[in-house]
């Protein structure tokens, strides 16, 4: 797991460049609008730089992920796990987009929605904003171990290796080092995947929720013309919740600048969104319906409720590929 990689980035270069302000200049000069924010209540935002900033120092810490810094420039850390999402992540949102407007249903949609919902997901669990939620969520990994003996043995320098940047991670992110130690522990345990085996915890889990018996999970993808005024916000902490229903989960991710998707997992005997009488609850639990799509197209209500929410939950600062967020009070 040695990697070269100092400059870590806990929401990706490619989903920031999918929201950058001009797509035609190199990637490494690419920027986004970056605003503070003001206001979380009242939806009111500061633009901190006329120009943008740059993608390439954006959303990242040095030495994030790494748990055994070997010299200045090699290091031990959790980029590989990383990149094989990250790969996935623009062509099946593309997928996701074009199919959602033909089909509502099909074994396609469903793949192209567990993709992204995969890279989505594990750029939730990195978020270092989400530590202790992360933690919270996957307390029944807490004690377990890779058995295969490499494995065992890079993860046991997750507590044991040379981390001269713990310091300046705890301070920033107002964490304590068990934290740190036990976050990166399940961010490796969640995304390796074991000798001999096909998938991640992470993947199984996400197949699961998208399509499982007694549940419903559905997708509706927003996209908007790709002009200035109406572009997608993306938040600090990568993905936003929609509902605080245990029984309805929603959660809501930036696509790109001009596209956002809130994938829905209701759980059909606990729901209260539609009565359900008490006879049937039985056979609820037993009914398997298939994973669906809903697609919009320039419901500029949702946009403004997109971003708005965005600027509620993100923990300081949000993005945008223009410099007036469209439904948010932005002061220049």
């Amino acid at each position: 797991m040695e990697n070269l990689t100092r400059n870590q980035h806990f929401i990706s270069q490619s989903e920031q460049r999918s929201n950058c302000i001009d797509e035609s200049r190199p990637k490494d000069k690419q920027r986004i609008y970056k605003f503070e924010i003001v206001d979380r209540e009242n939806s009111i935002v500061r633009l901190t730089n006329a120009e943008g900033v740059r993608i390439k120092k954006n959303l990242s810490f040095d030495d994030l992920f790494s748990f055994d810094v070997k010299s200045s420039s090699v290091r031990k850390n959790l980029e590989d796990f990383f990149q094989r999402f990250e790969a996935d992540l623009a062509p099946a949102a593309d997928l996701l987009i074009s199919e959602s407007k033909v089909n509502s249903g099909g074994d396609v949609l469903r793949g192209a929605a567990e993709s992204v919902f995969k890279s989505k997901f594990m750029g939730w669990i990195r978020n270092p904003y989400s530590i202790a939620r992360t933690i919270d969520m996957f307390k029944g990994l807490a004690g377990l171990y890779p058995t295969d003996p490499i494995l065992l043995a890079d993860f046991c320098d997750i507590r044991t290796g040379i981390k001269p940047h713990l310091p300046a991670v705890c301070a920033e992110f107002g964490v304590t080092s068990d934290q740190y130690f036990q976050w990166l522990e399940i961010i490796f345990l969640a995304l390796m995947i074991p000798p001999g085996g096909t998938k991640s915890i992470l993947e199984s889990s996400v197949e699961k929720i998208i399509e499982s018996e007694g549940h419903m999970g559905h997708v509706i993808v927003a996209t908007f013309d790709d002009i200035a005024g109406s572009r997608v916000a993306i938040p600090d902490t990568g993905y936003l919740q929609g509902t605080n229903d245990p029984n309805h989960n929603m959660f809501l991710f930036n696509l790109s600048r001009s596209a956002f998707a809130s994938f829905n997992v209701v759980n059909l005997s606990r729901q209260t969104l539609v009565e359900v009488p008490a006879q049937m609850r039985g056979k609820v639990k037993l009914f398997n319906m298939k994973f669906s799509a809903q697609y919009h197209h320039n419901v500029m209500k949702l946009l403004e409720r997109f971003n708005v929410l965005a600027a509620y939950q993100a923990h300081s600062h949000i993005f945008c590929a223009d410099p007036q967020i469209f439904g948010i009070t932005t002061f220049q």
